[in-house]
């Protein structure tokens, strides 16, 4: 059934895509606590174009890095993926004068740690 058939046989959709966003993330701030949201800022995978969008260059540059060893990377499935408090770990600078004041991130995601292990495996 496609979107028009569903709008004949159902109507439209009561509600949109932002309106049930909302009603989630009210949902979740009700129940999850700062400790719950940083753990799942800890565990968000990006794929290459989503990293290179968040640090504001090309996807041939991310793979460059990549190649050179420089940024720090995983692999699912054959593919790059980068953990996002990694990345932002990883733009911080060495002598950081602002460490203190930061939110710890996260040393491995023991979520997905086996998942990944089991796929390196395989490959």
């Amino acid at each position: 059934m496609d979107n028009q058939q569903a709008i004949n046989e159902y109507g439209p959709a009561p509600y949109t895509f932002q309106e049930i966003a909302g009603e989630v993330a009210a949902i979740l701030a009700g129940r999850l606590g700062p400790k719950d949201i940083l753990k799942l800022f800890h565990i968000t995978f990006l794929e290459v174009s989503e990293a290179a969008e968040l640090l504001r260059v090309k996807e041939r540059t991310i793979y460059t890095w990549i190649s050179q060893d420089r940024i720090p990377v995983r692999y699912a499935n054959g593919k790059p993926v980068f953990l996002l408090s990694e990345l932002i770990n990883w733009t911080l600078p060495e002598d950081d004068k602002h460490t203190k004041h930061r939110l710890p991130m996260a040393n491995h995601c023991s979520i997905a740690e086996s998942r990944l292990a089991a796929i390196r495996e395989r490959n």
